[in-house]
């Protein structure tokens, strides 16, 4: 590639950068437009809040005119009822009671019905009809009359009642009021009148205040009972512990919408008028205002943007595509090169970042080179210890003997020791399977337990279905002599080894556990540094020996997976260790061939 020369007449980066400082001025127009919606809509929500107080005062005040009018006409029944004398002739004047009852009820619409019981269990009723033959002075209305006898009382469930109202309403459409009946002469309750009113009065006071299509009222009572709602979903969503401030409205999202909620509550029945405003629905001018404004804005911003992408790719992205291939460089990608048809100092930059790339991928081609030859050097020469070929041709003599003089128990041994040395020859192979290793190590595990007797107990555990997969030739064997020279040995009493291997997912985990000596937290960490970093910890001193062999495991694994395997030390003084080995189980994952 030939070298790129600067020209005079070629536009400069500082040049474009400054084509791009034109545009930042277009700044002060999105802010302003910004403060401008800002401000529409404070002032909508002000507007949106007045409204919504004022329609909540005047429903809440409109109810109470109704309720004090309801008051006015249960007194006058009552006072009614209290002269009629219902003593001896109580069907008589029952039936002139009947008919003043039904006289109210044509002139008032709302009223769903009426009746008066008395401390007898005789009663009265217009529009209501009795259900059982169960006393009334045990229902709760019964109760609650006489529970204060001078007033009216508002109750607003009226389930599980012994009536019911002879036109068809059912418990959610209406409410009582009841009020005790005193007796003209001694003062004394006599009977409880009963008046069902229907929630037409309460529809009808807020018919007029509807807040749109989404806005409603609801009334609420003393205990926080629905007294009166519309047919609507959103009200069974709203909390009533959200209602703590009657003087301030509060703004809740419900369902994806926002809601504006103000409620009153009655001086003189208790009950809270609670309104509930769609803030979306009430701010429909604004948002369309705003909505001018905003497609005006976005179009200009787009315009805008437009020419400033025009203008700043030809400085980004070049700067982009280089900073990505450094990026994926120092992921170990050294494939990658820089190209670009410009003549600015970008080009000039990317064209020393190929270079410099060239350069590196030589270096780290002459360092693995190197690092292999090492590593294959070191390794042929610890593997040679494991090769003694006279001693396995003396060995199997010693066997032919033994067998002569009927020494069973030389016999197992030199076969334990023969099967030792004839699987570290494996007839020169790098690699076995993983049975093949559990064979060597139970024999060798079995000249050891030979000379320790009772002192040294093991155990192996292997899945059927990992035997067949090849690891490298001998990389449990350090483990177990760690295991017994730096565990079990130093243990008083008898010391357990325990192998395992097991396939967990698409790996395989080998592991050598031992209830040993242990190591003490600042061993073990100086052990973990060795095998991540392979420098040792100045201030804990670790055995040659065990270091050692985890270091030769390490180099076999690093040298057959490259970086796809892990080795795990976790070890407690006086309890024990266990060395895990992690592998994958299907090595052409692995990238090995």
């Amino acid at each position: 590639m030939n070298k790129l020369q600067t020209g005079s007449g070629i536009t400069k980066i500082r040049t474009k950068l400054i084509l791009s400082q034109i545009f930042i001025a277009l700044i002060p127009f999105v802010l302003l437009g910004i403060v401008g919606v800002l401000f529409s809509i404070r002032e909508a929500r002000k507007n949106v809040t007045q409204r919504t107080s004022q329609t909540v005062i005047q429903v809440s005040q409109t109810l109470d005119t109704y309720m004090e009018d309801l008051d006015k006409l249960v007194l006058t029944v009552s006072d009614e009822i209290a002269a009629a004398d219902l003593g001896d002739d109580w069907d008589q004047e029952a039936m002139i009671v009947s008919r003043s009852m039904q006289n109210i009820m044509g002139r008032y619409d709302e009223i769903a019905g009426m009746l008066y019981a008395d401390s007898n269990d005789r009663y009265i009723s217009t529009g209501i009809t009795r259900i059982s033959r169960d006393s009334f002075q045990k229902e709760n209305w019964y109760k609650v009359a006489l529970s204060d006898p001078d007033k009216s009382h508002k109750i607003s469930t009226v389930t599980g009642r012994n009536i019911t109202t002879d036109v068809g309403y059912s418990v959610d459409d209406v409410f009582s009021i009841v009020k005790a009946v005193k007796d003209k002469e001694t003062g004394e309750p006599r009977g409880v009148l009963l008046m069902d009113i229907g929630h037409s009065i309460i529809s009808s006071a807020i018919r007029e205040s509807q807040q749109g299509g989404e806005g409603f009222v609801f009334v609420l009572d003393e205990e926080d009972h629905m007294v009166y709602t519309p047919i609507n979903q959103v009200v069974y969503r709203i909390r009533p512990e959200w209602l703590t401030d009657e003087d301030e409205t509060m703004t809740v999202d419900i369902d994806g919408g926002r809601y504006l909620i103000r409620y009153k509550e009655s001086e003189k029945t208790g009950w809270k008028t609670v309104s509930v405003t769609s803030y979306d629905e009430l701010m429909g001018d604004y948002n369309r205002m705003i909505g001018v404004f905003a497609v005006i804005l976005v179009a200009t911003l787009l315009l805008v943007q437009y020419l400033s992408i025009r203008v700043s790719d030809n400085i980004t992205r070049p700067i982009k595509h280089l900073r990505n291939l450094m990026m994926q460089t120092e992921e170990g990608n050294l494939s990658l090169r820089f190209e670009s048809n410009s003549r600015d100092e970008i080009a000039d930059l990317g064209m020393s970042f190929n270079h410099m790339i060239v350069r590196i991928r030589e270096l780290l081609d002459r360092v693995r080179h190197e690092e292999d030859l090492k590593r294959k050097a070191e390794l042929k020469i610890v593997q040679e210890q494991f090769k003694p070929h006279f001693l396995y041709n003396t060995l199997d003599t010693i066997n032919w003997m033994a067998r002569e003089h009927g020494a069973k128990d030389i016999v197992s041994l030199v076969d334990a020791l023969t099967n030792v040395f004839r699987i570290s020859l494996s007839h020169g192979k790098d690699y076995i399977t993983i049975r093949e290793e559990i064979n060597y190590i139970s024999s060798y595990l079995y000249v050891q337990k030979t000379r320790y007797e009772d002192k040294l107990l093991f155990e192996i555990d292997a899945d059927e279905d990992c035997m067949q997969r090849q690891v490298p030739k001998l990389i449990l064997q350090p483990l177990v002599e760690n295991a017994i020279y730096h565990g079990i040995k130093l243990k008083r009493g008898t010391g357990h080894i325990n192998i395992s291997v097991h396939r967990i997912e698409d790996r395989i985990c080998m592991s050598v556990e031992d209830d040993g000596k242990g190591m003490d937290e600042n061993t073990r960490d100086s052990l973990r540094d060795l095998l991540k970093t392979g420098e040792r910890t100045d201030d804990v001193k670790v055995d040659d020996n065990q270091s050692f062999g985890l270091f030769y495991v390490k180099e076999r694994l690093q040298q057959r997976y490259r970086d796809n395997y892990s080795v795990e030390v976790e070890s407690t003084q006086d309890i024990g260790t266990r060395i895990s080995i992690y592998i994958p189980f299907f090595e052409e994952e692995t990238g090995v061939i």
